[in-house]
């Protein structure tokens, strides 16, 4: 039988706890527990774990030479190479919510993110479904989750919102046309904005401008004085990293050739409002910036409150 409303924080500190003195049960214990989880909080509840274990030495040590403890460490080191599975939402409960979030702060965030979090801090946690700029004929798709997450006094408050994480080609300069014919064909059909809105960086030097998107990572946001497209908007701290769609493709690959690009972008990529989600036409109005739909928009704001500074954590999600 699956629980709806686990504790993964408590099995994961039973753990670390208890592995010391009784690794066999321990291990016993931790392998009951999972066996009440579905596969999402399953994984969790791994990343819980060794983030509890991360620093205690003997802890790590005695589950080290316990019978398939060796092994448990190993998966926990090689689960960050890969990218987590996105959620199906809604969660069956707030503490799973918020627990399955906490987890990937805990293993992908910065240290000073983490400790922030750690110490109740409110943190934006940004879960990104690779989607093509093409989409919904270049106007984008809210088809990722922006996450705020409030630990304060361990209340584990979470909200999702619906948001978009990548720019759309309704802003490329590829769907420009050159001498009456599109600069690239595979751009036909895209709802185009005028040249003056044209976004990008040239970064592989073939006279085209190449459309970027945030790279995964942890940024630091502030509330952007003068806010943007005439709403409160959020500024990182520090100048940004980007990925480039060097080839054109609508996809940001590790076979784009020139793709990280550190110089260009400064600190442009805002988190601001975007379109409607339940407008006839849906547009994310981003090109490379994190957009919330405007009519989610206020609830975001009522989230991270009337002054907030805030890490934002984005992550690369299946």
């Amino acid at each position: 039988m699956i629980s709806i409303d686990p504790d993964l924080d408590q099995l994961a500190t039973d753990l670390s706890s208890r592995v010391v003195g009784d690794p066999a049960g321990a291990l016993s214990t931790w392998t009951e527990g999972l066996a009440l989880l579905d596969p999402p909080m399953k994984a969790a509840a791994h990343r819980m774990a060794a983030a509890a274990l991360a620093s205690r030495w003997p802890a790590r040590e005695a589950l080290a030479r316990a019978p398939g403890g060796a092994a448990l460490l190993r998966e926990w080191s090689e689960d960050r190479l890969y990218r987590p599975a996105l959620p199906r939402l809604p969660f069956l409960s707030k503490r799973a919510a918020y627990q399955y979030c906490a987890s990937l702060v805990l293993q992908r965030a910065s240290a000073p993110a983490v400790n922030a979090f750690k110490q109740g801090r409110l943190l934006v946690l940004g879960l990104r479904r690779d989607t093509s700029t093409l989409v919904n004929d270049g106007r984008g798709a809210y088809d990722d989750h922006i996450v705020v997450l409030n630990g304060w006094r361990r209340r584990g408050s979470v909200a999702f919102f619906p948001g978009n994480t990548e720019p759309s080609a309704q802003y490329a300069h590829r769907a420009q046309k050159q001498g009456g014919q599109l600069i690239d064909a595979r751009y036909k059909g895209v709802a185009a904005k005028p040249a003056s809105h044209v976004a990008g960086e040239d970064v592989n030097q073939d006279g085209i401008k190449d459309a970027g998107r945030l790279r995964a990572g942890t940024y630091f946001f502030r509330e952007k004085p003068d806010g943007f497209l005439g709403a409160r908007a959020f500024r990182s701290a520090e100048n940004q990293t980007v990925e480039r769609d060097t080839d054109g493709d609508g996809r940001f690959l590790l076979s784009d050739p020139s793709r990280i690009d550190a110089k260009h972008v400064g600190r442009t990529m805002y988190i601001h409002w975007g379109g409607a989600d339940d407008a006839p036409v849906v547009n994310t109005w981003s090109a490379g910036c994190q957009t919330i739909p405007k009519n989610h928009f206020a609830g975001f704001l009522s989230a991270v409150g009337p002054r907030p500074s805030f890490y934002y954590v984005l992550i690369d999600g299946e």
